[in-house]
């Protein structure tokens, strides 16, 4: 469960780790509804009492748009959408224009909604109009005034993001600003249909060079929206795709301009905070003369990131990880300067006491523990986590966490107690299958040899989520995971026949799924192979 700073990146984009789009209607009456339990409340939002059909069909007769917010109790980005879109004046006053639904991940076909609407993570926020049409994803990571906007363009009838993409592939080189913005904002970290068809990175750009010359902040994000594939693609070992010497001065082009301009900064934060060394080195080889100077530029912007306090916590904390990933950009293994470290360690003291708030403390201390565990301080990450299990709502979140660092230290069995802890300790099908999961491929890879254990945890997931109607999205995706890590457990420890034995077990569960469930096919595929 080691991050990189680029897995973090990742992270960011599935979360911001969510988003989507909507329309403009007429005042109508008001549905019933109560604040979600499971959120912090947030006074002046009205989520929806019922179900998603529920919410949907109330929708379509009072001619309301829908904005759909999935997640999930112990999700950090959740909480930190929470804490600032949720409580922001801008969004409240809008949210009175749709009708605005939480799905918990763990509520009853929440995972079956998520596969239908093709989202890949916690959280999604996705608007549709009164008719269901999905607009747009709207991510978790833009300034309240940003996301103010979106929700207006939503409601004055434009084109969803899946129509506009459809006309710019086939040829339209002219979107109006509106559509344009709505294309720089989409969630695409968080949407698996629209550019399924599309090479994504070519979308971007075909998106970029649509947009009217004057949108620099749009035309921008979309390049780095390119940019993020293009560099992806010429990392990628089993056919790598080298950037063009065009290419690269484009992009230190767009990168320089970009950190010369705050507005741009903000735009792009996450590509400031995470992808500036890889930026760097794309486009500047080690003995350039420039590089330097860049890299200062660079440090100098994420400083002034680190000291803005209308900047969120969570990204200024953030900030410790691009300066990471700058003191390593030749050497990923490179041991941080002590200057560093001590930063880093002010930071982990500031952001712990300046946060009481139990609710807040989530994602702020999530992102205390992922930049320690990149910068490999473990003596620092420990005891915050420790104390965190004290305070926080979910603390089961943080102890495969605290497993990672005993498991780092060799104390393998106090690392699989921590796993097991945290699963027994979680509540949800789709959250106990999670924590479920990193238990069991803890068990596989510290404990190959309790195969009794490792066969009443698998079938125990599987009955669970058998019994939970759980069988979708997430979960799903997570059994294809673990498929993979029970096989070569088979392969590297000799344990095929106790394979065998856990597929019949497998199979005994899967027939307890009605025939004409989609979910008895997904049960019954899980070590197939075998």
């Amino acid at each position: 469960m080691h991050k990189s700073v680029s897995m973090l990146l990742a992270a960011f984009m599935l979360m911001s780790c969510g988003a989507e789009q909507t329309e403009t209607p007429t005042p109508a009456p008001v549905v019933q509804q109560q604040p979600a339990p499971e959120l912090d409340p947030v006074d002046g939002i009205d989520w929806f009492d019922g179900t998603v059909d529920e919410a949907f069909a109330a929708a379509k007769e009072a001619g309301k748009p829908i904005f759909l917010y999935w997640g999930a109790v112990w999700c950090p980005p959740c909480h930190a959408i929470s804490a600032t879109v949720f409580k922001s004046p801008e969004f409240i006053e809008r949210s009175q224009l749709f009708v605005p639904v939480y799905l918990d991940g763990d509520k009853e076909h929440a995972q079956a909604y998520g596969e239908k609407f093709g989202v890949r993570g916690y959280p999604t926020m996705i608007v549709f109009d009164a008719d269901g049409v999905e607009l747009t994803r709207i991510p978790g990571g833009i300034d309240m005034q940003a996301y103010a906007n979106i929700l207006d363009l939503t409601l004055s009838n434009s084109s969803s993001a899946s129509e506009l993409v459809t006309s710019v592939m086939a040829g339209d080189t002219d979107l109006t600003p509106a559509d344009c913005t709505l294309l720089a904002y989409n969630s695409w970290g968080q949407d698996t249909t629209i550019l399924a068809d599309y090479d994504e990175g070519q979308a971007f750009l075909r998106m970029r060079d649509a947009c009217p010359s004057d949108m620099r902040i749009e035309r921008s994000i979309l390049f780095f929206s390119w940019l993020g594939k293009a560099l992806k693609a010429e990392d990628d070992e089993g056919n790598p795709v080298p950037l063009s010497d065009e290419q690269r001065a484009e992009t230190r082009q767009q990168f320089e301009a970009l950190l010369a301009d705050s507005e741009l900064v903000r735009a792009n934060i996450f590509t400031v905070l995470f992808s500036g060394d890889e930026i760097i080195a794309a486009v500047m080889p080690g003995d350039a003369p420039e590089r330097d100077d860049l890299i200062a530029r660079h440090h100098a912007v994420l400083n002034e990131l680190a000291g803005d306090e209308s900047v969120y916590k969570r990204e200024r904390i953030y900030t410790l990880a691009g300066k990471i990933g700058l003191e390593r950009i030749d050497d990923p293994e490179a041991e941080l300067s002590a200057a560093l470290q001590q930063e880093i360690r002010d930071m982990t003291v500031w952001a712990d006491e300046s946060t009481p708030s139990v609710y807040e403390r989530q994602p702020i201390i999530n992102a205390l523990a992922n930049v320690l565990d990149e910068a490999g301080m473990d003596d620092v990450a420990k005891p915050l986590l420790l104390a965190e299990l004290e305070r926080s709502g979910q603390p089961y979140y943080f102890m495969p966490g605290i497993a990672d660092i005993e498991q780092r230290a060799g104390n393998e069995e106090a690392a699989i107690e921590w796993l097991q802890k945290g699963y027994d300790s979680t509540r949800g099908p789709a959250t106990r299958f999670q924590w479920g999961y990193y238990y069991l491929t803890g068990l596989l890879e510290m404990a190959p040899a309790d195969v009794e254990r490792i066969h009443a945890t698998t079938i125990g997931l599987l009955a669970e989520l058998q019994q939970s109607d759980a069988f979708h999205q997430r979960p799903k995706a997570q059994l294809g995971s673990l498929e993979k890590h029970l096989l070569a457990w088979a392969d590297d420890s000799g344990n095929q026949a106790a394979l065998l034995e856990i597929r019949k077990s497998v199979l005994d569960v899967c027939g307890r799924v009605p025939a004409e469930d989609a979910a008895r096919e997904t049960c019954e595929a899980f070590l197939e192979s075998v």
